[in-house]
């Protein structure tokens, strides 16, 4: 069937809904028992996994978490103690040794805390990740700076306290001759744990 439209004096042909549309054949919605039914044949079709057990040594015993208080170095001070993990600390001056260790009566508290509160004898020293992991000296100037300072340096990376690596300059390393000894490493840490 055929429609015709007029616009502007000018007839148009329209074909109805009916014939412009495909036919398409009619289906039976599926059930709830359909599916359960077609849900349970595909599970007999597919056989349950055989699972085997890992080789070598079972990851549960060698991975097992090391003692955090053993890794770390730890700072008490008023009542208040943080810890930080070992290596991040840059200059310890012989005059804070108290504070150094856990001291009974102290909470331990974040860093973060720890530091806002104790500002005045802490000096933090922001690092990159290569010069964390020993890939990249430090500042020369800010390494001769330790020799001066009167305050805990701690190494940080995004605020946060970071053991440091000590960076060996792969240049010494190669221009050792022959059947001597390699050059000392060049340390840009000078800590004192």
């Amino acid at each position: 069937m055929i429609v015709l439209g007029a616009v502007a004096g000018i007839l148009i042909p329209f074909a109805s809904a009916q014939e412009a549309a495909p036919r398409k054949q009619m289906h039976d919605v599926p059930t709830h028992d359909d599916i359960v039914a077609a849900a349970r044949m595909a599970q007999e079709k597919t056989p349950a996994p055989i699972f085997k057990a890992p080789e070598g040594e079972d990851p549960s015993v060698v991975n097992r978490p090391k003692d955090i208080l053993e890794d770390s170095d730890i700072f008490s001070y008023l009542g208040q103690a943080t810890l930080v993990p070992k290596g991040a600390v840059l200059h310890f001056p012989k005059e804070l040794e108290s504070r150094g260790g856990f001291k009974e009566q102290s909470k331990f508290v974040q860093w973060t805390d720890f530091f806002a509160a104790n500002r005045a004898w802490i000096r933090t020293v922001s690092v990159s990740r290569e010069q964390a992991m020993g890939h990249a000296p430090m500042d020369e100037e800010v390494v001769k700076s330790f020799a001066k300072e009167k305050r805990l340096v701690v190494a940080t990376f995004y605020e946060g306290p970071i053991s440091v690596t000590r960076y060996e300059d792969p240049a010494a390393k190669t221009a050792a001759a022959p059947g001597k000894a390699a050059a000392a490493p060049t340390s840009t840490v000078s800590a004192k744990p």
